[in-house]
């Protein structure tokens, strides 16, 4: 199971507005969705949970070249969706609440992977609980 959660995505949508942020949205979706079905396995299977927040569950033991083919083809398209000045920059100011401007980095995806092999959990619950935790661990790992 690979759980995909894009980075900054709150920061670009208070840039670029929602209409912005769905471009990234369904681009991101055709990126996760080429690249998994990419070697034609009927098995294979991508889900949109919501928000920003994308599942796929691959059948075999190419799961790290899929990841890495995804991560790769979003990092050179999420260019397009910024202004020259922003890609210059390489972050985004954004105001705060209080008005005063932050810096966050451009939009970047995160993956966590769970292996789900059979007997090693107890129900779909727990896969998606131990999903959970490693997206949580890839967005506090930098790239």
């Amino acid at each position: 199971m690979l759980y995909f959660d894009l980075d900054n995505f709150k920061a670009y949508n208070d840039t670029y507005g929602f209409l912005g942020g769905d471009e990234v949205i369904k681009q991101t979706a055709r990126i996760i969705t080429k690249n998994v079905n990419a070697d034609c396995n009927v098995h294979n299977f991508v889900g949109h949970i919501g928000g920003d927040d994308f599942v796929a569950l691959v059948d075999g033991h190419n799961y790290e070249e899929i990841c890495q083919s995804i991560i790769l083809e979003f990092d050179t398209k999420i260019l397009d969706y910024f202004s020259d000045e922003d890609r210059e920059r390489g972050y985004l100011e954004v105001p705060n609440r209080k008005g005063v401007i932050e810096e966050f980095p451009l939009v970047s995806i995160s993956v966590g992977i769970v292996e789900v092999s059979k007997g090693r959990f107890h129900n779909i619950l727990e896969i998606g609980e131990v999903g959970a935790q490693v997206k949580h661990l890839a967005k506090v790992t930098p790239r």
